[in-house]
């Protein structure tokens, strides 16, 4: 109701006349000018470079044609008279009282380009806040455009995208150079009102892949991952540990899908354990049923254990137990095998054999019994290097550690996942790839802005919670008119 009175009181109604009058205008405007853009071409002659610069000649009439005309739409909205429009407006539980005259907004960033708006302004008090109405119902926010929102947010979180990178791709799209500055002030805009969202989304996901998973009848697995990587701090240039944690959907072994979460550096990782926590909680509750097992893969790391500890080994959901396996990941367990093949007094080849022979003997049915039986035979046939006997006896320890969470082949057979390395990617995919470029160093919170756009865009979700965030916005809503209309 709201929104209805805030379009009755503040925009006029536009007949299909005046809307034909000017489309006709603007059509035969473009008509023109493509004409006269294919008589230069064909009078020239006729080359690649020629049929190149052609191209792009049309390009920018039809985008020019575009930012004309979205110019007008926008601008044709608001009521002409500024004393036929409301004299007080509420915006976010304050009022506003309109100023005298309307004011002109330039360059404010479309998908097309950048466009002038002439609207009326109000004040709240004497000296406080100034607003556009007639901006806050289009969702025009830090001089952008929803559509350009869009652009923009995509692109900061597209690999491989630096500052300058971004700007010669909006550029190459809209026609328009933006700065730095306005970069940075769309990325904290759109973080800070799409995280909210991203929860939410992210679980409707998941639910899709469930459910996509139930259709076919799958035996259907929730794995959970989580992972550290290092990420350059300015001012000083050092490295820290960001967090990054996954939430992944299995049928018959094969993946599905996954969702991202990503956190800036943080002792014991307690942001993206929060996160993490409540997601997962929220998958349970609306589909837990559905699900054959829930299974916690990572390293044997200090922050997964204490996570696994504190946490998942005694989740409840709803007053409900849930049961949740732990898998130490694979890969990370034959490492500790290379470890004791290097530490034995083998040739090559023998080295070489006996450690895809334990390797693929940790897969088989009883495998932990059988490697380190194996071990022991090795030892006492071939005997332990002197200056590796401390790493040798520290690798067997990590494997008799976690020896009941190594059932490698109990879990391929349940469709499982025994290796982490889809979180592994996941910090290449959101750390490495957008935010360890050549000499790039962050601020905690621009850093923590890139890590949200970029979770959100990886999870496949970027449509869904940038439409929630828009729905979101704050509505304005009239409270009284100075005249009738």
């Amino acid at each position: 109701m709201d929104g209805q009175d805030t379009i009755s009181t503040l925009f006029r109604a536009i007949s299909d006349a005046e809307v034909q009058a000017v489309l006709s205008d603007q059509l035969m405007k473009l008509g023109q000018a493509l004409a006269d853009c294919f008589q230069r071409f064909r009078e020239s002659n006729i080359t690649p470079r020629a049929s190149h610069q052609f191209e792009l000649r049309i390009e920018r009439i039809i985008r020019e044609a575009a930012r004309s005309f979205l110019q007008w739409c926008l601008g044709s909205l608001e009521i002409e008279q500024d004393d036929s429009m409301p004299g007080t407006i509420r915006y976010r539980d304050q009022s506003y009282r309109r100023l005298s005259s309307k004011t002109q907004h330039e360059k404010i960033l479309t998908r097309f380009g950048n466009i002038t708006l002439t609207r009326a302004v109000y004040r709240r008090g004497s000296r406080g806040k100034v607003i556009a109405p007639l901006e806050k119902a289009l969702g025009i926010e830090r001089g952008a455009t929803p559509g350009a929102m869009d652009l923009v947010g995509r692109q900061v979180a597209a690999a491989g995208s630096s500052q300058n990178r971004c700007v010669e791709v909006i550029a190459d799209r809209t026609g328009v150079k933006i700065g730095h500055e306005k970069l940075r002030k769309l990325t904290k805009m759109l973080a800070d009102s799409m995280e909210p969202h991203r929860e939410a989304c992210q679980c409707e996901q998941l639910q899709k892949w469930i459910d996509q998973a139930e259709k076919n009848g799958k035996n259907i697995v929730l794995s959970v991952s989580r992972d550290g990587v290092s990420l350059g701090i300015a001012p000083f240039g050092y490295f820290e540990m960001a967090s990054v944690a996954t939430l992944s959907v299995f049928s018959e072994g094969k993946r599905l899908g996954t969702v991202y979460m990503a956190a800036t550096p943080e002792e014991n990782q307690a942001t993206l354990s929060k996160q993490l926590t409540s997601l997962l909680s929220g998958i349970i509750r609306v589909r837990g049923e559905k699900l054959a097992k829930i299974v916690y893969v990572t390293d044997a790391g200090k922050v997964e254990t204490g996570y696994w500890k504190a946490v998942l080994r005694k989740l409840y959901v709803d007053g409900c137990r849930i049961k949740i396996e732990r898998v130490v990941d694979y890969y990370h367990a034959s490492e500790r095998l290379t470890i004791i093949a290097d530490s034995l007094k083998l040739s090559t080849q023998q080295r070489s054999e006996w450690l895809g022979h334990v390797r693929k003997l940790m897969l088989a049915d009883g495998g932990w019994g059988r490697v380190m039986r194996s071990i022991a035979k090795m030892e006492e046939i071939y005997g332990v290097k002197k200056a590796a006997l401390e790493e040798l006896e520290k690798a067997k320890r990590y494997l008799r550690r976690y020896r009941r969470f190594m059932n490698y082949a109990e879990q391929r057979g349940q469709g499982c996942p025994i290796g982490s390395g889809i979180v592994e990617s996941a910090c290449k995919q959101i750390v490495g790839e957008r935010m360890k470029l050549s000499g790039m160093r962050w601020k905690r919170i621009g850093a923590q802005h890139v890590m949200s756009l970029r979770s959100i865009l990886l999870s496949q979700t970027w449509q869904s919670t940038f439409i929630r965030m828009l729905e979101g916005f704050s509505p304005v809503v009239a409270l009284n008119h100075s005249a009738a209309q």
